[in-house]
């Protein structure tokens, strides 16, 4: 009764001795054999039997005789140990079985054999419904990074809409800093030049001092001696004038990289200037090497001053956001070439590092707004964007080449005197109807008062132009001109 009742148990029950050979199967396991080898199944081994996986078997089964401890196996590991298939009991569909193993070392009472018994569990189902779970868990896992990345890429708009704002108060707050560290580093440049006097004329002294040595006593010589090689007189008198001049040279530097920078960031004036593109591309150098120091910085030009007309600010930008952009490309050593050709009429910027370079893949997205390779929280892919934008602005054009470990080259265009925008039909139409609107109101206007004080108020409302002047004449009313505001 009982070798019945373990015999139809909803699991396989199995029995191998030391040699590995097949002891006893319940029907879990008879019914999934082969026909031919149901009556004949004892004494075979188990890794003929189960040829698939006959190698794990062995190991595992191996491993419970010689130390004589339990060992399992779950469906996560390994899924499918024994090639048996699983019916569904609905749709009875059959599939892989996945399947949970326990080995369990066991002893025969009579004889005192060891054997191992092998428990043989099949979680088709569960296992189904695990892996259905962790689709969807992976499918709301996606959902909900592609939200996040959306709410990135909204809060960076709203940050590049917000940073056109902050772009001018930022300038001035850096270029007030700047003029607020020009005040200590004076003195301390200052005290530097008079300490370095001090530090002679001292030096000075104790040479005289030794140079009098052989007129004193013996007694004081002695003393005099302790006293300097005591204070390591020989190692101050080489040491100290270096360590100044050092200082000095840091601190010149120091002093230049603040004065690119209030340069850099301060605009004095609004709007189309002269800009002077070799000026701006020495302030970069200097201000992005102190930053990136790792590459080494060329610059060439046949002449001293290269003018264009262009608004500084979004120039300097772009032309910053590109030096960045190669420096940071570049890890051990390298360098950054920066050279810019003259025309009569277009001025070229070529920027060429030794960079990492940039896949192929990548490069027709590389002006994409918050496009970018960088690991997340180090970019968001506005930089080439924004340069793109300020370029197009001025009627340039900004091209990138690149090879992956070798470097990159952008080019930069610019016209020397941007082309005159003319006006859009829609500013047309919105001035002629203006114009219209104003004549048809004077018009009906009946009071010399009123039409005076209309028209002066029209005046304050739209330009005076040719036009409206005209008009204005061929109906009785005397034009006084005034500045539109």
């Amino acid at each position: 009764m009982f070798e019945q009742l373990v015999g139809k148990l909803p699991v396989g029950i199995g029995i191998v001795d030391e040699s590995f050979k097949v002891v006893y199967l319940n029907d879990f396991f008879l019914d999934r054999l082969p026909h031919n080898m149901r009556d004949c199944y004892k004494e075979t081994p188990v890794v003929e039997l189960f040829q698939g996986q006959g190698k794990f078997l062995k190991r595992r089964l191996k491993s419970v005789f010689v130390l004589q401890h339990p060992s399992f196996s779950y469906w996560e590991q390994r899924p499918h140990i024994f090639p048996f298939k699983s019916s569904r009991p609905i749709t009875g569909e059959e599939t892989q079985m996945y399947q949970n193993m326990e080995i369990l070392p066991i002893k025969d009472k009579n004889t005192g054999q060891k054997l191992a018994c092998i428990f043989l569990q099949d979680v088709t189902a569960q296992a189904s419904y695990f892996r259905a779970q962790q689709k969807l868990s992976e499918a709301l896992k996606k959902e909900h990074e592609a939200q996040k990345k959306l709410i990135r890429k909204l809060d960076t708009a709203q940050s590049q809409l917000i940073q056109a704002e902050k772009m001018a108060s930022t300038g001035q707050l850096a270029a007030g800093i700047a003029h607020e560290i020009n005040n200590p580093i004076g003195f301390v440049s200052a005290n530097l030049n008079t300490l370095e006097q001090y530090a002679t004329h001292l030096i000075a002294i104790c040479d005289g001092v030794q140079g009098q040595l052989e007129h004193f006593t013996d007694e004081l010589k002695e003393q005099v001696d302790a006293l300097f090689e005591s204070n390591h007189y020989d190692l101050l008198k080489d040491d100290i004038t270096e360590l100044i001049a050092e200082s000095t040279d840091g601190l010149t530097r120091v002093k230049d990289i603040v004065e690119n920078l209030k340069n850099f960031s301060l605009e004095t004036t609004e709007g189309v200037q002269i800009v002077d593109i070799c000026a701006v591309c020495h302030q970069l150098i200097t201000l992005i090497s102190a930053q990136y120091s790792t590459p080494q910085y060329k610059f060439e030009c046949e002449l001293e001053k290269v003018e264009v007309m262009g608004n500084p600010g979004p120039l300097k930008q772009a032309l910053m956001n590109v030096m960045i952009n190669a420096a940071q490309a570049i890890e051990d050593r390298g360098f950054i070439k920066l050279t810019v050709l003259d025309s009569p009429t277009l001025v070229t910027i070529k920027i060429l590092d030794s960079g990492c370079g940039i896949p192929t893949k990548h490069l027709k997205r590389v002006f994409e707004p918050f496009f970018t390779t960088k690991p997340e929280g180090q970019g968001q892919g506005l930089g080439l964007s924004v340069a793109y934008t300020a370029i197009e602005q001025h009627q340039g054009k900004i091209s990138i080449s690149s090879k992956e470990a070798k470097g990159t080259v952008v080019e930069i265009t610019i016209p020397k005197q941007p082309a005159a925008q003319p006006p859009s039909s829609e500013d047309n139409e919105e001035n002629k109807e203006n114009e219209t609107e104003n004549f048809q109101t004077a018009k009906k206007t009946d009071s010399p008062v009123q039409s005076q004080t209309l028209l002066i108020l029209t005046l304050f409302v739209c330009p005076l132009t040719e036009l409206t002047s005209k008009l204005f004449y061929f109906t009785g009313f005397k034009c006084i001109h005034t500045l539109a505001v």
